[in-house]
């Protein structure tokens, strides 16, 4: 899998995968742990290290002081980029947006002249998973790489993965303190307090009950599962059913995808949720290779009968959110439910005068942004309890590529979406059969498909289905679910409490300081995040303080 890779980084952090090699490093004390291995995880980390450099209180490398001991605990194989940036998603999916959207302006042109330096090598997998839509892609966007030029295209999301992974190992390789890193191929199934009044500790117990004690613990996890269709649990022998299509993988999705297609003459693939998850699916089963020998035909239901829309950046228009705009001259006290309301008039009137995302988002974004500002504390909470889920919901959009494939379909007149919910299966004569009901219909009423995709989100933490370690976080009471229910609860310090902080989705549903968090799916909030947690666990480290009366 990995031959591909270039060598210095392919050596770079191996797994510690056996029981007893395990059970050898569970036996030193942690200073500092990470669980997950993704973006808010390795970002976090390469912040550390990179503000620990000028830190005097920390050993340099030729000290005989103790290191300092880092943990990373992954439980999947592919050891950097998580599920959005690693294996999983494919390698031929792209980030939903352009580079210079997708990444802060520090970090986006040093990303362009690694990728412009690297694509030789990056390349492969892409070029070996290829269909017909890839190639066009390549087609358009290789020379822009290599002469770095990106910053307006849609890049494969596995290079960003791979570029963290790089910048961490250049950051380790290269820093003049005594660090010792281990990455350990575990899954953790609990995290225990043990914590004084002196000292905060944490037992982490992996789900092969080793046992590991750690000063400080960054949770840098998100919340995979999604909702299920299949509440049931029914045995389907006449469709294929994928409740989760990133589980194990897309790849080994699409192949299932490939052959249920292939058995048939002609196919019917229906699709719950209009979100990027089901325009990516769209995308990678038009971007099979020999698509054009099936006849397909695709449905997709969802509450709001749309998909995202295809969004140009810096278009012109004279759009003009009036509602808002008064909102925010109103002297009235202002409510979530009002910034809601407002905008959702506002909607309504862009859909009936045939303005589109492109013309809308910036306008909304300007306006609800000062808006949210202005709530009380309160309010605010609310708003991202609820309120600013909605409106992103509201306000979906993508690139040319994914959305080209959808513009194909309706054209051929082989994309049906229908504006409503998904009830259940149900048996009927011995075949299963899709049970929904329409948004301006009391009736349901039922249809026969042969491929179902869930890609219907997820239900947070409200999912009986949660990892284990996030069912004992919450269980245990160690974790308290925002009103949202999409993360924990945090202070200004993103910490659960003293020591046990988080970075990443699970921050959703919570107000620090000043700021609404209602979601964490930016690179840009999360690096913005990483930066600030790094600080605060160095300021709180007993061995770094404690350094300072040795050194």
């Amino acid at each position: 899998m990995y031959d591909w890779v270039k060598k210095d980084l392919k050596d770079f952090g191996n797994y510690i995968s056996q029981s007893s090699d395990i059970e050898s490093l569970s036996s030193q004390e942690i200073d500092l742990a990470f669980i997950g291995a993704g973006l808010s995880s390795t970002y976090t980390l390469i912040e550390f290290v990179r503000q620990i450099e000028n830190n005097k209180n920390i050993p340099n490398c030729d000290d005989d002081h103790k290191a300092y001991k880092i943990a990373v605990f992954e439980k999947d194989s592919w050891i950097w980029g998580g599920i959005p940036y690693g294996r999983r998603s494919s390698f031929t999916s792209l980030i939903i947006t352009p580079l210079d959207e997708f990444l802060p302006e520090f970090e986006v042109n040093e990303f362009i002249d690694w990728m412009s330096l690297n694509f030789s090598w990056l390349i492969v997998p892409f070029k070996k998973n290829a269909g017909e839509r890839s190639k066009q892609w390549l087609l358009e966007s290789e020379e822009k790489i290599i002469s770095g030029k990106s910053a307006r295209i849609h890049i494969p999301r596995y290079f960003f993965g791979i570029y963290i992974w790089e910048k961490l190992q250049k950051i380790i390789s290269q820093t003049n303190k005594k660090i010792e890193i281990n990455f350990v191929n575990a899954e953790i199934a609990s995290i225990e307090n043990r914590s004084t009044l002196k000292k905060s500790s944490f037992e982490i117990l992996t789900g092969n009950n080793i046992r590991f004690n750690s000063n400080q613990v960054l949770l840098g996890i998100g919340i995979p599962q999604i909702r299920s269709l299949n509440k049931n649990n029914k045995d389907f022998s006449d469709l294929l059913y994928l409740n989760d299509p990133y589980f194990p993988d897309l790849e080994s999705s699409l192949n299932l995808i490939r052959n249920k297609l292939s058995q048939n003459n002609s196919s019917k693939i229906l699709i719950v949720g209009a979100n990027a998850s089901a325009l990516e699916l769209i995308y990678q089963i038009t971007n099979l290779k020999g698509f054009d020998r099936f006849n397909i035909s695709f449905s997709v239901i969802a509450p709001q009968g749309k998909l995202p829309g295809l969004f140009i950046k810096d278009k012109k228009t004279d759009f003009i959110a009036e509602e808002l705009q008064n909102l925010s001259e109103s002297n009235d006290n202002l409510t979530a439910d009002l910034i809601l309301e407002s905008l959702r008039k506002d909607l309504s009137y862009a859909d009936e005068n045939k303005y589109l995302i492109s013309d809308t988002l910036p306008v909304f974004t300007q306006h609800v942004g000062k808006l949210v500002n202005l709530l009380t504390k309160e309010e605010k909470l609310k708003f991202i309890s609820f309120h600013g889920v909605e409106i992103g919901r509201l306000q979906r959009r993508a690139g040319q590529e994914y959305i080209e494939p959808v513009k194909d379909l309706m054209k051929q007149k082989k994309l049906n979406i229908i504006k409503g919910k998904f009830i259940s299966f149900v048996k009927e004569n011995k075949s299963t059969m899709v049970e929904f009901k329409k948004n301006n219909e009391n009736i349901s009423q039922q249809s026969r498909y042969d491929i179902v995709i869930n890609c219907s989100g997820s239900s947070g933490l409200n999912n009986k289905n949660i990892s284990p370690l996030l069912n004992q976080l919450k269980n245990s009471g160690l974790c308290t679910p925002t009103s949202s229910n999409h993360g924990f609860i945090v202070g200004d310090n993103f910490d659960v409490l003293p020591g046990l902080y988080i970075n990443g989705p699970l921050l959703a549903g919570n107000v620090v300081g000043d700021m609404g968090i209602w979601h964490v799916e930016h690179c840009g909030r999360i690096i913005s995040f990483a930066k600030k947690i790094a600080k605060i666990i160095i300021e709180n480290d007993k061995f770094i303080t404690n350094q300072k009366s040795i050194l």
